[in-house]
């Protein structure tokens, strides 16, 4: 497993072996360790543009997900899952609308766009619920108490 991590955005200080061990450890409970990601770090604009060509919405979002294998199979030669791109200057607004830290809220978006390369999706309700569950169980543990983040 490779893991690339490019950071265009240098605004703030990331924890690269923080972010590396997390996605790891989330391939390996997924049992797809033998596959490679991309994860860029940059800027809201960057995100934005990103978010108009590819899925028609002219808006800033936090994380973009490109995956690689869609759908079932994919090709047997492919170890790229895909590729993760997540805004910092969003991500270290978000902590402060949350109330958490930084770190712990870049961990989030890095867990939510992974799940999307590994197939999870929230368009429906049981999907919703379903990666829900699964951020949860990668960020704390276990499935914390109603209320909590």
């Amino acid at each position: 497993m490779r893991i690339h991590i490019e950071q265009i955005d240098s605004s703030r200080a990331v924890d690269e072996p923080a972010v590396r061990r997390l996605i790891a450890r989330i391939l390996a409970a997924e049992d797809r360790r033998q596959y490679d990601l991309t994860l860029v770090l940059t800027d809201s604009g960057h995100l934005r543009r990103l978010n108009r060509r590819f899925r028609n919405i002219d808006r800033v979002t936090d994380v973009i997900s490109f995956a690689m294998l869609e759908g079932i199979g994919g090709f047997p030669h492919q170890r790229h899952l895909g590729d993760i791109y997540i805004s910092l200057p969003r991500t270290w607004r978000q902590a402060r609308d949350y109330g958490t830290t930084f770190d712990d809220e870049l961990f989030r978006l890095v867990t939510h766009g992974l799940l999307h390369l590994l197939g999870y999706d929230h368009c429906k309700p049981r999907q919703a619920c379903r990666m829900r569950q699964r951020e949860e169980r990668y960020l704390y543990g276990s499935r914390p108490a109603a209320g909590d983040r």
